[in-house]
């Protein structure tokens, strides 16, 4: 057995071709997936490399056509290892607003219902955080989530109903102010 040169590439390239059209295809939606789970901005970044660097090292392995659900797959088995090892617990609740010139009351609406939507989705259970996550903001169909997750369309749908559910009691229960906090 023969040492690999110092030099040599990690992983050889098979088809950059298709990892560059895989990346341009699905890098937002990966990043925003995982901005939207709970990572911060800095955790979000790491991981979302990582997802491609594992898709360009099993790019042979990728059926055409399950792209998207091959990363998905990756991406979370990522977000869950970094959850689960709480390596980065610093959220960044800015960096998802969009750049504005809207009056500072607006805008100081914004980052409170951002904050709020971040709080709610951070408190539900990872199951149906990830089936609403995918259907009320990435705009993907039941069937479409079904196929992700690797369940029945039937199952998808359940946790979907049940993340609504739990979404709008967590909403509530966060939304409404503390006693004895001034709210303005």
């Amino acid at each position: 057995m023969s040492a690999k040169p110092a030099n040599a590439p990690a992983v050889p390239l098979e088809d950059p071709a298709r990892l560059h059209a895989l990346f341009a295809a699905h890098y937002t939606f990966i990043w925003r997936l995982l901005r939207r789970l709970g990572l911060g901005t800095e955790a979000v970044d790491d991981a979302t490399q990582q997802a491609f660097l594992i898709a360009a090292e099993r790019l042979s392995d990728i059926r055409p056509g399950s792209e998207r659900s091959f990363l998905y797959g990756t991406a979370l088995r990522l977000y869950r290892d970094l959850r689960r090892a709480e390596l980065r617990t610093v959220r960044d609740s800015g960096h998802d607003l969009e750049s504005t010139t809207a009056p500072v009351d607006e805008q100081i609406d914004k980052e409170r219902a951002v904050r709020l939507l971040d709080s709610a989705l951070q408190a539900m259970d990872q199951d149906l955080r990830e089936v609403f996550v995918l259907f009320e903001l990435e705009r993907l169909s039941t069937p479409q989530i079904a196929e992700l997750i690797g369940t029945p369309v039937g199952t998808a749908a359940s946790r979907l109903r049940r993340s609504r559910e739990q979404f709008r009691t967590l909403v509530a229960r966060l939304g409404r102010p503390r006693r004895g906090v001034a709210v303005s």
